[in-house]
């Protein structure tokens, strides 16, 4: 965990309705990815900590911006997004009572230490769950040419290939060299 993610709470009085305002701007992580996305540049939280009985109310903005390829037509596609967050950071022995109480959640809330919590979870889960599965540079690509590679949406409306059936000779080239292979083995 990067100290960047860590906020400290020594400014926030325990009072109940306690407000601090926060602003922070962080190197994306290689962990902010999926597959086929990844976050690129720095990750912006304008936000909001907010003392409750429990803890520590934590509410914002995220802006940030992501990298993919797009799955028809393979342009690169980058994208600034921005997504709110909310997050109840418990105090331990709240967390402990819930437990103890039987509450079966209890035990994947997001905890105070050291008088911190620390952000990064809240922001890896709210952009990694924004990201699409299969990106698109655009909802209506219609992708690439299946005999020239070319992507069709800068191609010319009548683009069109002669019809040849031509035989798959480095197919059929591949194929021999196989068969020759295992024959002489």
């Amino acid at each position: 965990m990067s100290d960047a993610f860590r906020i400290s709470l020594a400014d926030l009085r325990r009072q109940e309705g306690s407000r601090l305002e926060f602003v922070r701007s962080i190197p994306a992580p290689d962990t902010f990815a999926t597959a086929l996305v990844r976050t690129i540049g720095d990750i912006s939280v304008d936000g909001a900590l907010q003392s409750v009985s429990e803890g520590v109310l934590v509410t914002g903005t995220v802006d940030y911006t992501t990298l993919a390829e797009c799955a028809r037509c393979l342009r690169e596609v980058e994208e600034d997004l921005t997504s709110d967050v909310t997050e109840l950071y418990f105090y331990p022995n709240r967390a402990k009572a819930l437990q103890e109480s039987g509450d079966e959640e209890a035990e994947e809330v997001a905890l105070i230490e050291d008088d911190t919590i620390d952000i990064e979870p809240l922001l890896r889960d709210t952009i990694v769950g924004q990201m699409p599965f299969i990106p698109l540079c655009d909802e209506n690509c219609p992708g690439l040419c299946a005999v020239c590679g070319g992507r069709l949406a800068d191609l010319p409306d009548d683009h069109a290939h002669e019809e040849e059936f031509q035989e798959m000779t480095a197919l059929d080239e591949l194929r021999a060299k196989l068969a020759a292979e295992e024959q002489g083995s």
